[in-house]
């Protein structure tokens, strides 16, 4: 009778703490944004770290007054990435606070397409903050971390003597200490921002680092600091920076016998692989380092290896990491699908993408102030006049004001082919990763790419011209 009290006394506390844990409140922000009023604003949290892939969590507009608020789901303190049109700027959030916060940005690029490689970031003040809050003490040990790198950095590369090293590592864990064994998001941001000096000095020492901050530790990963750190140690390792891995046994491993398990378990004869799960993340890196940079090696079964650790791995945030290498490895590449979409004729009628298959396409995305864009569009008249019958032409408008379209198409009657408006969907402009400009993109009649980005103006022709009777003939007509 005791025993089966006690038990249920266990099982009421279980349910309880799994009550409490669920029952987390969101957090609330509500911000101004005078410069964006009529605007929508995204919110984005990343899967994971490795890769850097953004989730969008949920979207609002800025009222007419410049004012905006969400509710956001988190279970653990996560950085909140914030986008407007294509700037963006993030803050940390902790489950079951409250962030009133004001955004400011420049102006003048916050309707550009390129804003975000233009530098152009959203800048975010929070007028709830104090210097216990999360985001007041990282960006004042930020600026700290900063000023120290401008003063230190070039001695510390350039191997200064271990005694000298030393005192001016001091000078910055004495303010910060270090705490390798903690949960705490902030001690562990600190910690592994400092572990990025020490990289820089032990740059050739990799046993200095893993047993100081990676053997048999926690993987921190929603941190950004603990991921830098981790990818900067096992960047391009597995080819080229172990002792234990010669190129031999990865070609044949992964050439030859494309087997998960036997490349990790050669893998894990490397004493800084012997932790599992720091092995399979750095596997998943070095398995896209491979695919990009090593032509040696077979990319399918490079991208076998990356399902099968997707398919087999026992750790959740690792399923992700192989997701999306895969996906960013595939993605927009030619002899992939294209990612459906949709956009606004001047009547404001919605065309699809995927309405078109059937027949080739070819995707011109131009703005009013590309000049090159506007010249490409005499080549693609050209090829219009040529092709109009097997190819959907289309160029997409990428200026903000939709009766910008209209204005245009007036004053150029002689381009007959589709113009239309991408409709204001930034989700779009992620999706297909157009961030400069001119851009074109060539589909077949299954939607699949043949080639993105196109060759530049100069050149669009000749690609259309000379090779167009080879391209309805291409392995991706047949094969998809």
């Amino acid at each position: 009778m005791k025993l089966a009290l006690k038990a249920s006394y266990v099982c009421i506390g279980i349910i309880l703490l799994t009550t409490d844990i669920f029952a987390l409140k969101h957090v609330i922000i509500q911000g101004e944004a005078a410069f964006a009023k009529g605007a929508e604003i995204r919110f984005y949290l990343c899967d994971e770290l490795l890769t850097g892939n953004k989730t969008l969590i949920t979207k609002t507009y800025i009222n007419e007054e410049g004012a905006f608020q969400v509710e956001i789901p988190v279970l653990e303190t996560r950085e909140l990435i914030l986008n407007i049109n294509t700037s963006e700027g993030s803050i940390f959030v902790e489950p079951e606070k409250n962030y009133n916060i004001i955004l400011h940005t420049n102006e003048q690029l916050i309707n550009r397409i390129d804003a975000k490689y233009l530098g152009n970031t959203i800048q975010i003040s929070i007028l709830n903050s104090d210097t216990n809050e999360l985001n007041w003490k990282i960006n004042f040990f930020n600026q700290y971390y900063n000023y120290f790198l401008y003063k230190h950095s070039v001695p510390i590369i350039s191997m200064i003597p271990q005694n000298v090293y030393d005192s001016l590592l001091q000078i910055i864990t004495d303010r910060f200490p270090l705490h390798i064994d903690t949960l705490d998001f902030y001690s562990i941001y600190t910690t592994f921002r400092i572990a990025q000096i020490e990289k820089m000095y032990y740059k050739k020492s990799m046993q200095k680092l893993y047993d100081k901050y990676l053997n048999n530790k926690y993987i921190h990963y929603h941190n950004p600091a603990y991921m830098d750190f981790f990818i900067q140690c096992y960047d391009n390792y597995i080819y080229a920076g172990s002792k234990y891995i010669t190129r031999k046994l990865l070609l044949y491993d992964i050439n030859q016998l494309n087997d998960y398990y036997t490349l990790s378990n050669d893998l894990g004869k490397d004493p800084y692989l012997l932790n599992e799960m720091v092995r399979e993340i750095a596997l998943i890196k070095n398995l896209s380092t491979l695919f990009l940079q090593h032509e040696d090696f077979n990319k399918k079964n490079l991208l076998s290896l990356l399902r099968k650790i997707a398919e087999t791995t026992k750790f959740e945030e690792h399923k992700k990491m192989a997701e999306n290498t895969i996906f960013n490895l595939t993605n927009l590449k030619a002899g992939s699908i294209a990612p459906d979409c949709q956009f606004k004729d001047i009547h404001n009628n919605t065309l699809k993408l995927s309405d078109y298959k059937g027949k080739y396409v070819f995707l011109h995305f131009f703005t009013l102030d590309c000049q090159e864009c506007i010249r490409e569009m005499l080549i693609i008249k050209k090829l219009y006049e040529m092709y109009g019958d097997y190819v959907e032409f289309f160029s997409v408008m990428l200026d903000v004001e939709p009766s910008k379209l209209y204005h245009f198409v007036s004053a150029y009657p002689e381009f007959k082919w589709n113009f239309v408006h991408f409709n204001k969907d930034f989700t779009f402009i992620d999706a297909y990763k157009i961030y400069s400009l001119p851009l074109g993109m060539f589909l077949n009649e299954k939607s699949y790419i043949i080639s993105y980005p196109t060759p530049i103006a100069t050149e669009l022709g000749s690609l259309f011209l000379f090779t167009f009777k080879d391209v309805i003939h291409s392995p991706y007509r047949t094969k998809n």
